[in-house]
């Protein structure tokens, strides 16, 4: 499948129906180009009709996500990341900067130790997720996971 990609400074998109990006409704965000053409391709659980494909490479920083929530104002943030540990920490991670904030987090033994507005807390790895920091945590987000196979 031979698509054009922009090239927007701290990040890639490509938007498959050709919209505007204020008309875009969901943004689903990769690693690489690799990752989101395979979920493309495979047509599993994105629907591209209002959708933008984002890049942001195996270290994003706050910039990209900040960049990505003013490009795309009025879109729901979708991560598609994997399924493994440092994947998981990463949507945290990117839930909270898209929100202007941040968190640390340490993996020691069977445990999850993070850090977020000077509290601390710890959950065992098995049981780890979005969904678990944010009860923890009381943090609310509007990015959910893709599932990824």
């Amino acid at each position: 499948m031979d698509v054009d990609w922009i090239e927007h400074g701290v990040f890639s998109y490509l938007i498959p129906s050709g919209l505007p990006p204020v008309s875009i409704l969901n943004v689903y965000v990769f690693y690489d180009k690799r990752d989101a053409l395979k979920v493309l391709c495979e047509g599993t659980a994105v629907n591209v009709q209002h959708a933008a494909l984002v890049t942001v490479g195996f270290l994003p920083l706050p910039e990209n996500i900040r960049a990505i929530r003013s490009m795309f104002q009025n879109a729901r943030l979708r991560t598609a990341f994997g399924n493994d540990m440092p994947a998981i920490v990463l949507a945290c991670k990117v839930s909270l900067w898209f929100k202007g904030l941040d968190a640390a987090f340490l993996t020691f033994g069977n445990k999850v130790i993070f850090t977020f507005k000077s509290s601390e807390f710890s959950c065992a790895e098995s049981s780890f997720s979005l969904n678990r920091f944010c009860k923890l945590t009381g943090f609310r987000t509007n990015v959910r996971p893709l599932r990824m196979r």
